[in-house]
């Protein structure tokens, strides 16, 4: 199957699940799903080095498909690794969707949140960049619209939500990503001012 096939079932599986598990988040899940493709795309075209955008892309769709099942949060990752290897796709897709959340979990933390004794730290570059763009991706509630912020943001929220420990960790994390970018990180800035531009207009139109 080609790449464009494959994205195609990607889209059609994560609609399938949205509307048969949660279809009161269908609309919003989908959304979501666009919004990091099209950054982690983006995002993997100013990297220097190999990036396996097919993987990449296929994980950015589908990394938030276990959320359609899980019960608790945090274990959507390791659903979602469970639902794609059923459904036949690679291995390197699988663990995009279990590497994703924050910006890691490492196996002492696993094993203490009931999700068995396993690494879900996002490795590869495929990995690392498509947390790095969900990580970026804000929904904000009041204004029912997506908003991608910045790195500040991101380590922000974790301290609120996960304490001073995690958040330097995530700072650390999301400074990599973006180390991997070097020079080309003003593009990526302006990419995500014209997004931004684009989501705000679209959420006014809806409303």
């Amino acid at each position: 199957m080609d790449a464009t096939s494959q994205e195609a079932r990607a889209w059609q599986l994560l609609e399938e699940y949205a509307g048969r598990f949660r279809p009161d988040w269908k609309d919003s899940m989908l959304a979501h799903a666009g919004i990091v493709l099209d950054l982690a795309s983006f995002m993997a075209g100013l990297v220097e080095g190999d990036i396996d955008m097919e993987t990449l892309r296929l994980g950015a769709i589908l990394h938030d498909i276990g959320r359609t099942k899980a019960e608790r949060v945090v274990e959507h990752g390791v659903l979602g690794g469970e639902i794609l290897r059923a459904e036949g796709f690679p291995e390197e897709v699988a663990r995009i969707a279990e590497t994703h959340l924050g910006v890691g979990i490492t196996r002492d933390e696993a094993e203490r949140l009931g999700l068995g004794p396993r690494e879900l730290v996002p490795v590869t570059p495929e990995e690392r960049i498509v947390c790095y763009a969900d990580n970026l991706l804000f929904y904000i509630k009041d204004e029912e619209r997506h908003e991608l912020r910045d790195r500040r943001a991101v380590v922000e929220r974790f301290r609120a939500e996960l304490g001073q420990e995690y958040a330097e960790r995530a700072e650390r994390f999301m400074e990599s990503v973006e180390a991997l970018a070097g020079e080309r990180m003003a593009e990526l800035e302006d990419y995500i001012r014209n997004y931004n531009g684009m989501l705000k207009k679209e959420g006014k139109r809806r409303r």
